[in-house]
Parts: C-alpha cells; sequence; structure tokens
C-alpha cells in the first residue's frame, strides 16, 4: 500500500501531461481524416489513444528523473506547439523535405511563417511545461528510478513491436515523426552522396532546341483509361487529342514505387536489377549533351531514387509539407506553377521529370472538384470501411484529374518542339481477388498506362520517329523501355541504347 500511495501523484501527473499532450499535439494530426461510419470512428480514436498511449510512456520514461524532465519536457512542448500548429493550420507535417528547406532557407521566408496565433500557442505551452517542471521538482518523489526506467523502455520496446501498421501510424505522428523525418533526411543525403557509375560519358554537341518531358504517374492502371477502350470516359480532353499514342501493354516487373522508379530511370532489366542503384540515370545524358534538366515533384522523396533526383540543374517539390497521413488537397496541376518559371527562362533545350501524386491512396485528396464526375465517392480513409463502387468512382476521379493535368501541360508546349512521355509507375488494384492498392503481388498491378504526346514542330522534324512510335503502339514492352526511349526521342545518338528498347525504332 505504501508503494501504492507513492506511484498514484507520480500515475495522476504523467496522465495530466499526457492529456494536456493529447488535446495539443495529438488531435491536430487525426481532426482531418475522413471518417463517417462508426468503426471508423472507433479505429479513429483507436489510433488517436495508441498515439497517445506512445507519449505516455514517453513521459513516464522521462519523469522517472527530475533532471532529464526538467530538460526534456519543455522542448517536447515548445516543439509540439510548433508542428501541431502546422499541422492544424496549413495541414503540414514534419518530413524530410521540410527539414532539407528549413536549412537552406533564407531567414526572410522562415519570418514570414512566425504569426501571432503561433507565438501565442508556443508560449501557453512553455508556461504549461515549465509549471509542469516545477510541480515534478517541488511535490513528485520517485524512488527506484531505474525501475521506472526499465519498466517505461519495455513498454516502449513493446509498443513498437506489436504490429508494424501500429508502429507505421506511430512514426507518422508527434512526437516520433520528428525522430523518423531526421533518420530519413540523413539516409538521403547517404544516398545523394554515393557515387555512380554514368553508362555514357560522352559529350554531345547540340544546336537546335527541344523540350523534352517525363511525366511518372501514380498507381494508375491502363485498362481505366478511356484511350483503351474503358467503359467510362476518364479521358474527356486527351481523346480529343491527335498527336496522342497509347502505349496499351506495357509491364511493371514492381508493384511499388521505391522500386519501380530506380528501373524506369536507368538501364536495369530483369536480368541487371543492380544498375538501378549503381549507375546514374538518363538524366546526367542529357545534361552532357547540353540539356538543362528539371525534376518537379509531388511526392516525397524515398531512398532508393534521391540520387536521381540530385542530378538535375533543378529540384522543386511542390508539397514539402504532405506525407500520406495528412488528408487534405493535394494536387498534381500546382506542379505546372514552377514548370512555366523554367519554360520562361527561354533556355533551347529542356529536360523535365514530373513526379506526380496522381492515383495514390486517399484518392479524394487529389481528385479536382471539376474532375469529380462519378459518384458516389469514398467517406472513410479505411479501405474496407468502404463499398467497391465508391473506391472505383474515387480512383476513376484520379484518372480525370490527371487527363486534365496533363491536357495543359501539353497545351504549354503545343508551340513548342517538345515531346512527352507519360509512364505510371505500376498499376493499382481495385478489388481483383479481394485485394486492394498496391504493392501486392496481383496481375493487374503490373500494367501501368503509357502515353506518348508530340507537338507538330517535333512531328515535322523527326517523322520516322512518330512513325515507328505509331507502329509499335501495340507492342508489349517492360518498363525498361523508357531509359532507351527517352534519349532516342530527344535525338541523342548514344551508343548504349537498344533498338529493340525504344519504342521510337522500326523494330524489324
Amino acid at each position: 500500500m505504501k508503494v501504492l500511495s507513492r506511484i498514484k501523484p507520480f500515475l495522476f501527473f504523467l496522465l495530466c501531461c499526457t492529456a494536456w499532450s493529447a488535446v495539443c499535439f495529438v488531435l491536430p494530426f487525426f481532426i482531418d481524416n475522413p471518417v463517417e461510419s462508426f468503426n471508423g470512428i472507433l479505429l479513429l480514436v483507436g489510433y488517436c489513444i495508441a498515439v497517445s498511449f506512445g507519449i505516455f510512456v514517453l513521459l513516464y520514461l522521462a519523469a522517472a528523473n527530475r533532471y532529464v524532465f526538467a530538460l526534456f519536457f519543455p522542448i517536447f512542448c515548445v516543439l509540439g506547439a510548433v508542428v501541431a500548429y502546422f499541422r492544424y493550420a496549413f495541414k503540414a507535417t514534419i518530413t524530410p523535405m521540410i527539414i532539407d528547406a528549413s536549412l537552406h532557407n533564407d531567414f526572410q521566408t522562415t519570418y514570414e511563417l512566425i504569426t501571432v496565433p503561433l507565438v501565442l500557442f508556443v508560449l501557453l505551452n512553455l508556461i504549461v511545461s515549465i509549471v509542469a517542471v516545477s510541480y515534478r521538482w517541488r511535490k513528485i518523489t520517485v524512488k527506484n528510478a531505474w525501475l521506472h526506467i526499465f519498466i517505461a523502455m519495455a513498454m516502449l520496446l513493446l509498443l513498437f513491436n506489436v504490429s508494424s501498421r501500429l508502429k507505421s501510424s506511430l512514426m507518422q505522428r508527434y512526437p516520433f515523426n520528428v525522430y523518423e523525418s531526421f533518420m530519413i533526411y540523413r539516409e538521403l543525403q547517404q544516398k545523394i552522396a554515393e557515387d555512380r557509375i554514368c553508362p555514357d560519358m560522352q559529350h554531345y554537341n547540340r544546336t537546335d532546341s527541344l523540350k523534352v518531358v517525363l511525366v511518372m504517374g501514380e498507381s494508375l492502371r491502363a485498362d481505366h483509361l478511356s484511350l483503351n477502350g474503358y467503359s467510362r470516359q476518364t479521358m474527356p480532353y486527351l481523346s480529343q487529342q491527335t498527336n496522342l499514342v497509347s502505349l496499351s501493354d506495357v509491364y511493371s516487373e514492381y508493384t511499388y514505387t521505391n522500386r519501380s522508379v530506380p528501373h524506369i530511370l536507368t538501364r536495369a532489366d530483369s536480368i541487371t536489377e543492380n544498375l538501378a542503384f549503381n549507375e546514374t540515370s538518363f538524366i546526367t545524358i542529357f545534361n552532357n549533351a547540353g540539356f538543362q534538366s528539371a525534376w518537379i515533384s509531388c511526392q516525397d522523396p524515398a531512398y532508393s531514387y534521391v540520387a536521381f533526383t540530385a542530378e538535375c540543374d533543378t529540384l522543386i517539390y511542390t508539397h514539402p509539407e504532405k506525407s500520406v497521413y495528412v488528408y487534405s488537397d493535394w494536387f498534381d496541376n500546382e506542379m505546372l506553377t514552377p514548370f512555366d518559371s523554367l519554360s520562361l527562362k527561354g533556355t533551347p533545350r529542356q529536360l523535365t521529370v514530373f513526379h506526380m501524386i496522381g492515383s495514390h491512396w486517399y484518392y479524394n485528396n487529389h481528385v479536382l472538384t471539376e474532375c469529380e464526375r462519378f459518384k458516389p465517392v469514398t467517406t472513410n480513409r479505411t479501405v474496407t470501411a468502404n463499398t467497391a463502387e465508391a473506391i472505383i468512382n474515387s480512383y476513376d476521379n484520379t484518372v480525370v484529374t490527371a487527363d486534365l493535368f496533363l491536357h495543359q501541360l501539353f497545351c504549354r508546349l503545343e508551340q513548342e518542339k517538345a515531346i512527352v512521355i507519360f509512364l505510371s509507375d505500376h498499376g493499382e488494384i481495385l478489388g481483383e481477388n479481394g485485394q486492394w492498392l498496391h504493392a501486392s503481388d496481383n496481375e493487374v498491378v503490373r500494367h501501368p498506362a503509357c502515353l506518348v504526346w508530340y507537338s507538330n514542330a517535333y512531328k515535322t522534324t523527326y517523322p520516322q520517329k512518330v512513325a515507328a512510335l505509331k507502329q509499335n503502339a501495340t507492342l508489349h514492352y517492360r518498363t525498361d523501355f523508357l531509359f532507351h526511349s527517352i534519349l532516342s526521342a530527344a535525338n541523342i545518338p548514344s551508343p548504349i541504347i537498344d533498338d529493340n528498347l525504344n519504342i521510337f525504332s522500326c523494330h524489324k
């Protein structure tokens, strides 16, 4: 009983600190989650409680020693106030891109983000933390501190090993996302610094003007394009295009982005997969041919392909504050603004790589209002809480949104000598064999959408390439055709181009 009487004040103190943290730092990460069903609400509450329990264990570990708590809790509260404020006010979360931007921003940019509500919220949490530290110092006595530390560490270890899904959810929320983002950022920087071999070190003298664009789609499957015979009109704009060819029989070796993208950008194939991690991409070859290169992304970077983004002269993330756990508007057409700025520079030879968020779950977040053609749509972030009809409707709306994005891109280039290759990294599973989304072994996810558009000026300059493209449209290709084909599209006479993988070459 004596032990229990000493624990009770300490436990009550921890619960009060946890409750404050849950309201201030946890709730902002869940209030925008789309849920309508009772089961969905229960699941959301469960995750909220799980994150709050994680904070409880962390505070338990720190508070076992009053010196550690005096240092930890004010920092925890101030940093939490900043992260939570931006999550609530701007639908932004801490990501590796945000860390990179913070380290390279000038003072003026940072100053503009400081608002009166932010300052007041930080001050409030600082005051609360000081009061808590003072109370812990004067009123709480903890004996056998090492026993409490051992128990807290055991609880923390158990919490992060109960379920991979729970661990993933915890690592996306404060305070664990701070640690996770810094670790990923460090890993990405190490990947960028790694040495890779360029498969073609020649420098090609170019005097003409040409704009080459690669658009990497996300989870867009070929059979949901009306251009390929899909029963729904998912591409109202592109169906009117005359200078557009759809390659409807492309096979993806991988079913998830982190492995698919390196495979697309390099000479890697099913036999020499290691080239995706040992060689540079086609971007370096374009640079050596006098092209100004730019990577404009609506996704966060991954360790498997971040080195390729570093090959570009310009790197732009339109949504560095987003992650897949942020349920708010996240549109690809916002990449067109920086593209316009780059185009105004008047560089005669430009290579641009767009990386779309496209048809990534949660689908509704990526659909423009004017593109919501099919209803009803999903209302819950948990896939199984929605009907199959709603999921497919929401997915098809992302295809309509992609159609508009590509149409707007083509309009910008129609007066230029330009060519655009659109290739999705993989497809998406929409209920086949009871599965959903991607990263699973299902045949439908291995057939990504692929389109090629060219301007009239490009067709006039390279009529044989356009004729070969049309001739090859129905042939079977793997995604490793891209490396060879985009060099050919740019008329870079590299000896490493394999004509059997070149969609702009007539195959005998």
